[in-house]
């Protein structure tokens, strides 16, 4: 986040403010670990800020694919054989069906296509409806009225060496949830392993564990690579590509990780005495996750990620898993284009349903696709399709996200916190950093404490500020707040964990001001640019100077919303979430920037 403001003194719990005595306010503001600090779970409940009701089907479905179609339907993928990661059996029934009404009492379901080997993921593009299965990536060609429904479909791009992948041999050999991005298709391809998860195997492919690029012309090309079983992609409104992947050999945990190309992420199937065995991209430079999602606490076999539209957490993403019911939510800290990642807890309350694709429907809900939670890769009973709703007033009063300053974190929160609680409460902060190492999931370091040497408050209550030494790089800092209240004490906080991955920490100094829409600043960019709102909260900025030039929108509260980048004289669209009236721009040009406050139509 930008530092726009650098005007107000900062405010330090002392003593006499909070009427603690020295030794007392000492602690408080260290953190001391005097008394254990219970843990807050959140309640085995929906989000107080979200309605969740189960979409009436006919029946119930292993959801493997779920994408909204133009005109307000939706598409989704059901299978009933998932197996334990093995090559379903022939006669498994998997199909394609077309949801009618689905945000309706009585949604009406019309099967398109069926008889596929093992359907991982569906994605629209200009209207079209394509399916990734098992040996290929397909195009349904009648969504209307199809004939034979095993013909309903052309091959587009077969997968490279399916006639390898036997049962026994190789496990989670799919291409997962596709997206679509500038006339392009990406998709993660799983790595090369074993039953049971060990990576102790001859590469399948040239192409094993890639990010994979391709178009409608059948070119096939590896974007990144490294990944293990990446059972989930997206693509934010800014154009960022994220990708969940699964622990075992190589990650001591689960990663969700901003792909750039031609980056390694982690998963290699080289042993000790088996270098022959090294993958095709273990010799690109190697990027960290944006998050890591510590194991068992946070996520076990994490699945579709979806960036959030609206609500309170517009702008950040929220991550399924296919053995662990419940949601988890991922807020970005942008350090000078490199992406930290804090993670919390959202929402449960979704009983043994364990969701494993989300897609918002054109009425505005999120889709929610579930597996039954059984094991390894679930094949229990079939699940609901969820619909989830935002309500139009929030009221939980939460963190929204963590972020670095160059002495320490910056954590924010929904509503102003109550000073008394936030000088009283404890804040307990530890780091440990992951080791890749060849056995499955180990790596995992050993937490480290650190102490937190003063607490301030911004001005407007929202912001708290944590100065604290020794943080490094590359590690997880984990943070625990005690029963922080809100400013009218009303409230306590809904939950009081944050997993942050710190990649990089940032030079910006910490400012108590209000976050509130500054002045513009002087600057000669401001003659050579031209600024008009579009409907469907979307900015126009054109810019007539040399650059390169990077183009941001920043919610109120600080989170960014979108970013671009340009040279020359550019024309560049930035979109916000639906329903964002206000936002800040900023633009920088070499050691220029300008900001100033703008108003989103709708």
């Amino acid at each position: 986040m930008p530092d726009r403001n650098r005007i107000s003194p900062r405010f330090r719990i002392s003593p006499s403010r909070f009427g603690l005595a020295p030794g007392l306010a000492l602690l408080a503001a260290m953190g001391a670990a005097c008394a254990p600090l219970a843990r807050a779970d959140i309640p085995d409940a929906v989000h107080p800020d979200y309605v969740l009701k189960e979409v009436p089907l006919p029946d119930r479905y292993r959801c493997m694919g779920l994408q909204p179609l133009a005109d307000g339907r939706m598409a989704m993928a059901g299978i009933d054989d998932i197996g334990g990661g093995e090559i379903p059996r022939t006669s498994a029934i998997t199909a394609v069906y077309i949801v009618t009404g689905i945000e309706g009492a009585a949604p009406r379901l019309k099967e398109v296509a069926n008889s596929w080997k093992q359907i991982a993921g569906l994605v629209v593009a200009d209207d079209k409806l394509y399916v990734s299965d098992r040996d290929g990536f397909y195009q349904i060609l009648d969504l209307e009225n199809p004939g034979d429904l095993k013909a309903n479909r052309r091959l587009v791009v077969k997968w490279p060496d399916e006639d390898k992948w036997t049962n026994g041999v190789q496990w989670h050999q799919w291409v997962f949830t596709p997206i679509y991005k500038g006339g392009f298709f990406y998709a993660p391809y799983s790595g090369s392993i074993i039953p049971g998860g060990p990576s102790r195997t001859v590469p399948t492919s040239q192409y094993s564990g890639a990010f994979l690029k391709w178009d409608l012309s059948g070119k096939l090309e590896k974007f990144a690579g490294g990944l293990r079983s990446p059972n989930g992609a997206n693509v934010g409104p800014n154009g960022d590509m994220f990708v969940a992947d699964n622990q075992g050999s190589w990650l001591p945990s689960s990663t969700f990780m901003h792909m750039k190309q031609g980056k390694f992420y982690g998963h290699s199937n080289t042993y000790a005495g088996h270098a022959a065995n090294r993958n095709w991209a273990e010799d690109l430079p190697y990027e960290r996750p944006t998050a890591w999602l510590d194991h068992g606490n946070v996520r076990t076999s994490p699945s579709q990620p979806v960036y959030m539209e609206k609500g309170a957490y517009a702008g950040d993403w929220i991550l399924g898993d296919v053995n662990n019911p419940g949601l988890v939510r991922i807020a970005l800290d942008d350090v000078e284009g490199t992406y930290n990642g804090s993670v919390f807890w959202f929402s449960k309350g979704m009983g043994n349903s364990a969701i494993n694709r989300m897609a918002w429907g054109k009425d505005g809900a999120l889709y929610l696709g579930s597996l039954l939670r059984l094991g390894n890769w679930p094949s229990g009973d079939p699940s609901p399709l969820y619909r989830m709703t935002v309500n139009a007033n929030p009221t939980v009063f939460d963190m929204r996200r963590v972020a670095s300053v160059a002495d320490g974190i910056e954590i924010a929160f929904t509503e102003a916190v109550d000073n008394a609680s936030a000088g009283s409460g404890a804040f307990q902060v530890q780091q440990w950093n992951y080791v890749r190492q060849e056995g499955y999931g180990m790596g995992k370091g050993n937490a480290e404490s650190r102490a937190v040497s003063a607490v301030n408050l911004s001005a407007d209550g929202k912001r708290i500020h944590l100065s604290i030494a020794g943080l490094k790089e590359d590690y997880l800092t984990y943070i625990k707040l005690g029963a922080l209240k809100s400013a009218a004490g009303t409230k306590t906080i809904y939950n009081n964990e944050a997993w942050f991955t710190l990649n990089k920490q940032s030079a910006r100094a910490w400012d108590a001001a209000a976050f509130l829409p500054p002045a513009p600043l002087a600057s000669s960019l401001a003659g050579k640019l031209t600024i008009r709102p579009l409907p469907g909260s979307t900015l126009e900025v054109t810019l007539d100077d040399p650059g390169p030039h990077a183009f941001a929108l920043y919610a109120l509260d600080g989170a960014l919303l979108a970013r671009v980048y340009g040279s020359g004289h550019t024309r560049q669209l930035l979109t916000a979430p639906s329903g964002t009236a206000f936002s800040l721009l900023e633009i920088r040009a070499g050691s220029e920037s300008y900001t100033r406050p703008i108003a989103l139509s709708e």
